[in-house]
């Protein structure tokens, strides 16, 4: 009987195995097709959901990952962010630095359909922090999608620095994964950013490069899609030879237009650029009918403001009026919407920092709830100890020494006081050679003392202050790397500012004990002296303090006041020197 129990156990447990097998060769599928074919993933995954019953919690984890990520793939729009909290949840404590990734990414994918963009980009900011990008295994895949879509919510922003930053980003991961037709078209993501910026000859630069190394790989159609942007910066600059010869290229070899002349689905806005520089050339109305053609598929700001041109030169005054006003009424809804938007982003920002700061503190709470709370504090506490004793045995050597050296200084003023009194007795019986070596002892032991009060002072002394080392230090120098724009994040931590008030501490301890007394300076004004020492400009100050310049200024004067008893804050810094140089 036990013999069949057995049998029939092990072959469950194999059928069991089996399945498992067969489950995670289905996701593995799955995950071969999610990029390029996220509609036959989608089919693959949801046979495979048949069996979600039988999962395990892990494995079943590992399915909603990657099923939500096929479902992105296949640009499905979220209406809710609670599984993709779940999956961070989970995965932060559970999964692989890639799985931690995507979700976070997909938490911000759900948020930004929810509109929640400044929530989507903390998500994308956490996503980034916890990729691994120096594993072999790292998928640059997911990361270059993350930086994408923080390239497209800062550009929504009128963000172009941030977009910079996150475009460049997002090229690196491009080389890394794509052929170098897809790295060169995303280098002309560039365009865009430094567009809102103003870099005009920048952007035609980029634009230049671009079309050059497109055609290098015969991709003739690519390379002339991307030239609209410096059609219209040559007609802006009335350079019309340049823009009908790059105009030619478009028409001809993009492919992007039908046998009647109009231009695929969602680049109309090209029929602005035509119609400014048809009115640039004087064929007004050749000019007309393009603005018009720009009305009808949807683009009316920049056409009124074409066909008010075009009345102008035909000297029209009723429909110079007409448009006028529909410029202008085009220009207070574009400004409206901007400034709903505007408000509307604050709104979300705010609502999202406020729920930050709620959570925060629930996790605060939580966490001082943990028994590993005690453990940390014994530990602090044994290690404070340490320390303590450390210094106590230091003092009491200190002190040591200087007991015996005033044992030492004692006895060479008792011995030459002996000598003294026998010197006089000596001449007084005109003894000379006695007493000229008596002298000679004398001025032996006169060097003595001398030598021993001067090291007997010195260790009497108050620690003296060594801005050389404290300026040569890894953290100072550190902060002056970040104040130069030469670390990878401008803000130190408050792990950073610990440190650097303890490296202070140790090589500058008189100026430190300067800072507590009588009317003791704040954290604030402390830090504000120490970046000054470390010549930090004040643009960089207000950086990396976090602040405000009205807020550095006062902790400067306050500073001023309590240290020198000196008005305004322009000379602390000098007053802050002249002390380190007073002998």
């Amino acid at each position: 009987m036990k013999q069949i129990i057995y049998v029939v156990f092990a072959f469950g447990v194999l059928m069991s195995c089996t399945e498992r097998r067969e489950y995670r060769e289905a996701l593995s599928r799955a995950e071969e097709k999610m990029n390029n074919h996220p509609d036959s993933a989608l089919m693959i995954l949801d046979s495979l959901g048949r069996h979600e019953q039988k999962f395990g919690r892990h494995f079943r984890m590992q399915y909603l990952l990657h099923r939500m990520n096929a479902e992105n793939k296949a640009s499905k729009k979220f209406i809710s962010d609670s599984l993709a909290k779940e999956l961070v949840e989970h995965f932060e404590s559970h999964g692989t630095s890639n799985e931690r990734m995507l979700a976070h990414y997909l938490l911000g994918r759900a948020l930004y359909d929810m509109n929640e963009a400044p929530a989507a980009l903390q998500a994308y900011y956490n996503a980034i922090t916890v990729a691994d990008t120096l594993n072999g295994d790292c998928n640059f895949i997911t990361l270059k999608g993350i930086y994408g879509q923080m390239a497209y919510i800062f550009h929504q922003q009128n963000l172009p620095h941030d977009e910079i930053w996150a475009v460049l980003h997002y090229i690196d991961c491009i080389r890394r994964t794509a052929n170098i037709e897809e790295f060169i078209v995303a280098r002309g993501q560039l365009i865009k950013p430094y567009y809102l910026l103003g870099e005009k000859d920048t952007v035609l630069q980029i634009i230049n490069d671009t079309y050059n190394s497109l055609k290098r790989l015969g991709k003739e159609q690519r390379a002339a899609s991307i030239l609209p942007t410096a059609i219209y910066i040559y007609v802006e600059r009335y350079e019309l030879s340049k823009a009908k010869q790059i105009m030619d290229i478009f028409e001809h070899e993009s492919g992007l237009f039908d046998e009647n002349g109009n231009i695929a689905k969602g680049r109309e806005h090209y029929y602005i650029t035509k119609g400014f520089y048809e009115l640039a050339t004087n064929k007004i109305d050749s000019a007309e009918l393009y603005f018009r053609k720009a009305i009808q598929n949807g683009k009316k700001e920049d056409a009124y403001k074409g066909l008010l041109e075009v009345y102008r030169h035909k000297g029209d005054l009723d429909s110079i009026v007409f448009f006028s006003k529909l410029n202008e009424n085009a220009l207070d809804t574009l400004h409206k919407e901007m400034q709903i938007d505007a408000i509307h982003q604050m709104s979300m920002l705010y609502n999202y920092n406020r729920s930050q700061k709620e959570a925060e503190q629930e996790r605060e709470k939580a966490r001082e709830a943990r028994a590993m709370n005690w453990m940390i504090a014994a530990i602090a506490f044994l290690l404070m100890g340490g320390i303590a004793f450390f210094f106590w045995i230091k003092q009491k050597k200190k002190k040591e020494k200087i007991r015996n050296l005033e044992k030492n200084l004692e006895k060479a003023k008792s011995d030459r006081k002996e000598v003294q009194e026998e010197l006089e007795k000596l001449k007084s019986n005109d003894y000379e050679s006695v007493i000229a070596a008596k002298e000679k002892k004398e001025a032996e032991l006169t060097l003595t003392i001398e030598r021993l009060e001067a090291e007997h002072n010195k260790e009497n002394m108050n620690d003296t202050d060594n801005l050389d080392a404290f300026l040569e230090s890894k953290i100072a120098q550190l902060f002056i790397k970040k104040a130069n724009g030469k670390a990878e994040r401008p803000v130190p931590s408050d792990a950073e500012w610990k440190l650097l008030e303890s490296q202070f501490r140790k090589d500058m301890p008189a100026i430190f004990k300067s800072f507590g007394r009588t009317d003791a300076l704040s954290p604030m004004e402390q830090n504000v002296c120490i970046l000054l020492l470390l010549k930090i400009p004040t643009n960089a100050m207000i950086i990396m303090l976090n602040s405000s310049a009205q807020s550095v200024s006062r902790a400067k004067s306050r500073a001023n006041l309590k240290l020198f008893n000196k008005e305004g804050s322009k000379s602390l810094e000098n007053n802050l020197f002249s002390v380190l140089r007073r002998p």
